[in-house]
């Protein structure tokens, strides 16, 4: 099967993508999300009035499934921030993974022992030890115990990925089954030939990574799950879904911006997949590709990456336009010392350097904020270089330290197509466009400057302590 890219900016599309690779499979479906939860089924993270159920609606497509094609072997693989115990949760009620299991579907836990920590045992902080003494800790309560462990060793599953079949098609989206994230601006990028077996071969090492550690699995479970290990693709027949007109899912009523921005499954053979640690040198060699007369477009929620940052910077004085849009994060639905504390520091040092870059460069780099304090948040993590030589890196990773030190495991694309280079381009466009993106205003005066100062100090202080945006 060749390999094929199709990029989808469109709300409605990320949905109806999934849909139809649920509908698709033939032998095996394996879904990996950071979160997979109802509205109010989080413990830190607050329900949002009137969100759309959209954990639902991808859990129902997958019990249809089940039901409908019961030799179809399906796996869900969650991070810990998605909790297990609904005594936890804010809602006190039946959780999503929990309809999944009696639905034949077994759920994991990832397993996120593989991610970048320091193992070093800690004297102080005993929770801090649980990947020296795992045995301790009961399947039943796995999952809030590694929470709370990978909190202070700041590692996440981030990623957000389904594949069918062994590797005949698949998904890298940067959009979580969140209820409260139901009309957040997001992308997904659909692969078929080796990008998608590639995603195969991932999802197979988390699940057997996963099986390392204790699991709430009954027997009939470790049986679907040992059917999807030992299935691959040799169909040669390509995904069925007629893109790039994808029918709307019934009940989701979210308007797109400017019209859906969908390209059609176009051949790439340069498209690969590109994991955790080897996404910052991708991203280093596509912006040091641009020379004079390329424009770099950045969409991503969070920017934190200094050395990232500086390596546009440099494009830009080599001649290249730059364009980098992030969000002020308001959307995300956090308690209000959390939120302060997040608007306030995760973008902070970035946007100084970046105001000193665009004042510097003024005709050459640009960065707006997208408020998404009325709204839905500008959830995108993609990068593309326009000119003669066009390429695409993007998925689920932020530009952060952390999501390119491998501390968070994280999947993105890198692609050289035309289409899909545009086709990004053109989302982008809308989402620079709207009333809500607007240059950050640059404060003067010594309180200004005072307060940028107790923001640095307060990022280093969680540096110290080895909490980094």
């Amino acid at each position: 099967m060749s390999s094929c890219v199709a990029y989808v900016g469109s709300r409605a599309g990320v949905l109806a993508a999934l849909r139809d690779l649920i509908a698709d499979a033939r032998q095996s479906v394996v879904l990996q999300m950071y979160l997979f939860a109802r509205n109010g089924d989080q413990t830190l993270l607050l329900p949002r009035p009137g969100a759309f159920p959209y954990a639902d609606a991808v859990a129902q497509l997958l019990i249809d499934k089940k039901r409908s094609s019961p030799s179809v072997s399906i796996v869900v693989i969650l991070d810990s921030n998605t909790p297990a115990d609904p005594n936890r949760t804010r809602r006190r009620g039946t959780l999503i993974r929990e309809d999944l299991e009696r639905a034949g579907i077994p759920v994991l836990c990832a397993n996120l022992f593989g991610a970048r920590f320091d193992p070093r045992p800690r004297r102080v902080l005993g929770r801090m030890n649980l990947h020296l003494d795992r045995a301790r800790v009961d399947a039943s309560d796995w999952v809030f115990h590694q929470n709370r462990w990978q909190v202070l060793h700041n590692v996440e599953d981030h990623r957000k990925n389904l594949v069918i079949d062994g590797g005949r098609a698949g998904a890298i989206t940067s959009h979580n089954l969140f209820d409260p994230a139901y009309d957040w601006h997001e992308n997904l990028f659909l692969v078929t030939g080796e990008p998608a077996r590639a995603l195969w071969r991932s999802a197979r090492a988390s699940v057997n990574a996963a099986l390392e550690i204790p699991q709430r699995v009954d027997l009939a479970g470790r049986a679907v799950i040992d059917a999807v290990l030992e299935g691959a693709s040799d169909d040669p027949e390509p995904f069925a879904s007629d893109l790039p007109a994808f029918s709307p899912v019934a009940g989701y009523g979210v308007e797109d911006i400017g019209g859906a921005v969908v390209s059609a499954l176009v051949h790439d053979p340069s498209a690969s997949l590109v994991e955790s640690a080897q996404i910052r040198g991708r991203l280093e060699a596509l912006f040091d590709g641009a020379a004079e007369g390329d424009e770099l477009l950045v969409a991503t929620t969070y920017i934190s990456d200094l050395e990232v940052l500086a390596c546009l910077g440099r494009a830009a004085r080599r001649g290249a336009k730059v364009r980098i849009l992030i969000d002020s994060v308001r959307a995300l639905p956090l308690p209000r010392l959390a939120s302060w504390l997040t608007r306030s520091l995760v973008n902070h040092d970035a946007t100084v350097r970046a105001g000193e870059l665009a004042a510097e460069l003024s005709d050459r780099f640009e960065l707006r904020v997208h408020d998404s304090r009325d709204g839905p948040m500008m959830h995108l993590k993609t990068a593309a270089r326009l000119g003669p030589a066009p390429a695409l890196v993007g998925g689920q990773a932020n530009f952060t330290p952390n999501s390119f030190s491998g501390a968070w495991l994280e999947t993105d694309l890198e692609t050289r197509s035309p289409e899909v280079v545009r086709a990004f381009a053109s989302h982008f466009e809308l989402l620079w466009k709207l009333p809500s993106s607007r240059a950050p205003r640059r404060e003067r005066g010594p309180l200004a400057a005072l307060t940028r100062l107790l923001r640095s100090a307060l990022l280093r202080a969680f540096g110290v302590l080895g909490v980094r945006p």
